[in-house]
């Protein structure tokens, strides 16, 4: 059945990953800029940020990259579960397609190098594997490799040598030679006399002649390689709080930009790495690359923004893009507005314009996780449960804090809670705004009169027994359905604020939907099952077992209720067609599990969000 799905468009990726080191690279014909989010590749104009390409192949976290010196090739490596081989794929720039994949790591590849020739790429994999090898680019082949004692986190060839190449990591630094009749590698160890670092990135300058290693210590470690391989200095004398995280030669190859640990930025003399400037940005600066044509420094941080600065003078960063850096949470649509979402997570939520690739709001909400939102049914306001049991209604285009619903749930006296989430996980409103129903970790099911001037509390249902996870509403605002990690989904009657009816099933149901039409209900949970429901008497119509391979998160239907859209832990986008209960397209990109997906109001598109921070818009073949 699955084998019969055709690829899911994927149209838009919002994200970057920056917790790859160096995982940021400005492709070398300047206009496009090059990162990993998942297990996807992106492609962005570096002048038009909505325009996206992808690159798709791998199954697991991408954690390293590699583009060759002209840009015709780009080389990735994933992260995969122990006692797996760890893919490397290495990919042709001018046609988007994958050319080879080579499997001979386990668990992680760390870091990756092109020769300056593009005819050879070493790998070196993680503290699990600890082989290099060394591969040829136009066969895939390998041609040789070796095992090292230590880790290795950064590797480079050398610019006037093909058969040379450094590595540095834990204690380590080692040039290798290649030796192509006898097919092995040859080392030198690097004599750094009584100094000891763990290295974290490293650069080879033009002429082979000096290397530059940054420290988790915070310094650089400058060594000679024409000749002895001896320490030779370091610096800068104030060290970078808390590690240096990537390194980058400014164009005029006279200084060295510095990303610190710490956010800063800082610009040093490549002859003595004396400080001569720097500036501060937000979260750890991973990645660091220079625009030669105007001098422009592009910098990925680990809070997953995206800045460009002049790389001489005064260094005034612009931010050009930004995401979420921890797990999304939930996403959710205007009623009739399908160009816009809001996302939420921890310590925030976002209002995008997708079609544009573009933030148009972000409230903060310090030290709280927002686990569930909803936009009101007449667009004036954004409802959001947070971790603190707390109700926050905000404005939509003003991010001004409308109203607060106190103890909305319990947070504290829970002898176990179910799941990840605590405080209100589950919110929606009824068709009229004038009323929210709200769920808890609590397990309880509360009903709310909202006015501008006053919000109070109509009913509390104390029926699940764990964890709340999804509420639908009818659109006469008659009966609503709640699905919990219990085993139950309980239909309320909210005029008496009773139990209507109650479904019983082995699983911690994830998600509940009304079908269009409101005659039957559709689940998911940790059955790994999508399962049809008799709306009028609970019955089970239909289930679809083994739907998934593991447990389901996400499930949302489309307005005319011919698809549906699942996702969880199998990190994979699944359409479905709701008659005939078969997957019809399937998403890959996503590398962490996904937690929410929802169909845009006009049907077209299909957000989907994930652990990894990412907000993916895919578009189906059925609407195009």
């Amino acid at each position: 059945m699955q084998n019969q799905a055709s690829s899911l468009y994927l149209d838009t990726v919002i994200g970057f990953n920056g917790t790859v080191n160096t995982g940021l690279h400005l492709h070398p014909n300047q206009k496009h800029i090059i990162y990993p989010l998942g297990s996807t590749v992106v492609i962005k104009e570096f002048e038009n940020l909505g325009v996206d390409e992808f690159l798709s192949g791998h199954n697991g976290p991408i954690s390293c990259l590699a583009i060759s010196k002209t840009g015709r090739f780009i080389a990735t490596g994933q992260t995969t579960h122990m006692g797996f081989k760890a893919d490397i794929i290495i990919w042709d720039f001018e046609e988007r397609r994958l050319l080879h994949r080579l499997n001979l790591h386990h668990a992680k590849v760390e870091c990756l190098s092109f020769s300056e020739d593009e005819q050879l790429l070493v790998s070196v994999g993680g503290r699990d594997d600890n082989n290099i090898t060394v591969w040829y680019v136009q066969t895939g082949k390998p041609v040789c490799g070796t095992t090292t004692t230590a880790l290795g986190t950064c590797v480079q060839f050398f610019h006037n040598d093909r058969s040379t190449f450094m590595v540095a990591g834990k204690q380590m630094c080692k040039v290798y030679t290649i030796d192509f009749v006898n097919k092995r590698l040859d080392f030198i160890d690097c004599n750094l006399g009584q100094v000891k670092r763990i290295f974290s990135c490293l650069l080879i300058d033009d002429e082979d002649s000096y290397a530059y290693m940054g420290s988790t210590t915070g310094d650089i470690i400058c060594v000679q390689l024409k000749g002895p391989k001896n320490f030779k200095f370091m610096g800068p004398k104030e060290k970078i709080v808390q590690g240096v995280e990537s390194l980058c030669f400014s164009p005029s190859g006279k200084s060295i930009f510095i990303g610190g640990g710490d956010g800063s930025v800082t610009v040093v003399a490549k002859d003595t790495l004396l400080k001569i400037s720097s500036t501060i940005l937000m979260g750890g600066v991973t990645s660091i690359c220079a625009r030669e044509s105007d001098n422009i420094l592009i910098c990925g941080t680990n809070q997953s923004v995206i800045y460009a600065m002049k790389g001489s003078g005064k260094l005034e960063a612009t931010l050009i893009a930004t995401c979420h850096s921890h797990r999304i949470n939930d996403v959710c649509y205007p009623r009739e507005a399908s160009e816009i979402i809001a996302t939420c997570s921890i310590n925030d939520i976002r209002v995008w314009n997708v079609l544009k690739s573009k933030e148009l709001l972000r409230i903060q909400v310090p030290n709280l996780e927002c686990n569930c939102i909803t936009f009101s049914p007449t667009g004036n306001a954004i409802i959001s449960g947070w971790s603190d049991g707390k109700i926050r209604a905000f404005g939509p285009q003003s991010g001004k804090l409308l109203y607060v619903i106190n103890d909305a749930h319990k947070i504290l006296g829970q002898k176990k809670v179910s799941g990840r989430l605590v405080g209100v996980t589950a919110i929606t409103m009824s068709s009229d705004s004038e009323r929210i129903v709200s769920g808890g970790s609590d397990g309880q099911v509360r009903v709310w009169q909202v006015a501008k001037s006053s919000q109070t509390l109509v009913a509390s249902m104390n029926e699940h027994k764990a964890t709340v996870n999804s509420i639908h509403i009818r659109r006469d605002n008659s009966e609503c359905v709640t699905s919990s990690d219990d085993g139950t989904c309980i239909v309320w009657n909210l005029d008496k604020f009773v139990r209507a009816n109650i479904i019983y099933a082995p699983t911690y149901f994830r998600q509940i939907c009304y079908l269009n039409d409101e005659s039957q209900l559709l689940t998911c949970g940790s059955d790994k099952q999508v399962t049809y429901w008799d709306a009028y008497d609970c019955t089970a119509i239909r289930e679809l077992r083994e739907a998934e391979e593991d447990e389901m998160n996400a499930l949302d239907i489309d307005y005319d209720g011919q698809y549906f859209v699942s996702g969880g832990k199998q990190k994979v986008v699944n359409v479905w067609h709701y008659d005939n209960g078969e997957i019809v397209q399937q998403g890959l990109g996503h590398a962490g599990n996904i937690t929410k997906a929802k169909f845009s109001p006009c049907g077209r598109f299909i957000c989907s969000v994930g652990e990894e921070g990412g907000v993916f818009i895919w578009r189906p073949h059925f609407h195009p």
